[in-house]
């Protein structure tokens, strides 16, 4: 059994119009929400055994609020391919993970991320399904679990979406 965590960075800022959309870093609204994000995480034990993050900055950021409660020693990889990536290459991205990797968090950008979610899941815990086609709101966190043993045999339709959470969903951390 596999397990894949598809985290849509959090909110980020516009009030700067010169800044490089790759600069953009997150809004208040983003880190309150990675707050919530956090807690629920920490709640329900997940440990990645690795973490593929866009470089952007507001996934960078997204990232390193999360860590301040899962812990810094997840080995997390940057790589530019997941920038603004397709949901063709970020298949491929999963499909080239580590054997040894059996839950993995993938953080990046829409509308790739929503894509990929949607290709992935044939069904769905609830109403989860549903929600994640409606909307992939930023800070949206999608929980697919794979009934097979390699990276290398995730294929369209394979997965089954055990949860699917938006910031919005979270209690304010008090």
């Amino acid at each position: 059994m596999l397990r894949l965590w598809l985290l849509r960075h959090a909110k980020s800022a516009w009030e700067d119009p010169g800044l490089d959309d790759f600069a953009r870093p997150l809004a208040p609204r983003g880190k309150r929400a990675c707050r919530r994000l956090a807690r629920h995480l920490a709640e329900r034990a997940v440990q990645p055994d690795l973490v593929l993050c866009s470089p952007a900055q507001r996934t960078r950021q997204t990232w390193e609020r999360l860590t301040k409660r899962l812990g810094p020693e997840i080995e997390t990889r940057f790589d530019h391919s997941l920038y603004l990536a397709e949901a063709a290459n970020l298949l491929a991205t999963l499909r080239a993970a580590p054997t040894n990797c059996r839950e993995l968090m993938l953080i990046g950008h829409n509308p790739g991320l929503e894509d990929l979610a949607v290709r992935l899941c044939a069904s769905g815990a609830g109403d989860a399904l549903e929600r994640l086609k409606t909307k992939y709101p930023t800070g949206g966190l999608a929980e697919i679990s794979f009934a097979i043993k390699r990276w290398a045999d995730v294929a369209p339709k394979s997965g089954f979406l055990a949860s699917f959470v938006v910031p919005a969903m979270l209690d304010e951390e008090e």
